[in-house]
């Protein structure tokens, strides 16, 4: 058997790229084909399941790397301000600044498949899960906590939008900024 001339992760790297970029409903199967590198016959049997397979297994890649690298910081022994900083600056990194597009956001749009919309319905979960344990750590309630976390995100989703509509960083630049102050209220230091 020859060697695989892309291997598993350089595809879902791509396919994630390419999701990133046009969407669900904007990767075509030519447009698939070419991002990476691989023909259609290649890419079914890679993925039997079609598109919605690359989605699901696309998400599921992206959201184990948010996990691992952005949202770490949770469970350090820093003080509460400094892991939301962290977070903040994993987030400036991952999101190049506001120039790369959500990959939560890209897929919500369409019929990625049950696989992929469950991954994407977690990953928002997760996310809120893991801000509002933060603002509970600063005194809030368990309802005000959880708006602060989805204010928080609703934020910077706002804001990769803007950036990618408009090409003007400086909104995901203000709600990166704006983390702490909306997760841990004014008291939170």
């Amino acid at each position: 058997m020859a060697p695989r001339l892309v291997t598993d992760i350089q595809l879902v790297d791509r396919l994630t790229g390419l999701f990133r970029q046009v969407g669900y409903d904007g990767a075509s199967l030519g447009a698939i084909a070419a991002a990476t590198g691989l023909q259609k016959s290649s890419l079914y049997h890679r993925f039997p399941g079609g598109k919605q397979q690359m989605a699901a297994e696309a998400s599921a890649s992206v959201i184990q790397e948010f996990a691992g690298s952005v949202l770490a910081p949770v469970g350090s022994e820093a003080p509460l301000h400094e892991r939301v900083t962290a977070i903040a600056a994993n987030l400036d990194g991952f999101y190049d600044g506001g120039a790369r597009y959500c990959l939560l956001d890209m897929l919500s749009v369409g019929d990625p498949g049950v696989d992929a919309a469950s991954n994407l319905a977690a990953a928002a979960m997760a996310w809120i899960s893991v801000f509002a344990t933060l603002a509970r750590e600063a005194g809030a309630d368990e309802a005000t906590a959880r708006a602060r976390a989805q204010d928080a995100i609703a934020a910077i989703e706002g804001a990769l939008v803007v950036s990618r509509v408009t090409g003007d960083r400086s909104a995901f630049t203000r709600a990166i900024d704006g983390l702490a102050e909306r997760l841990l209220g004014a008291s939170g230091s």
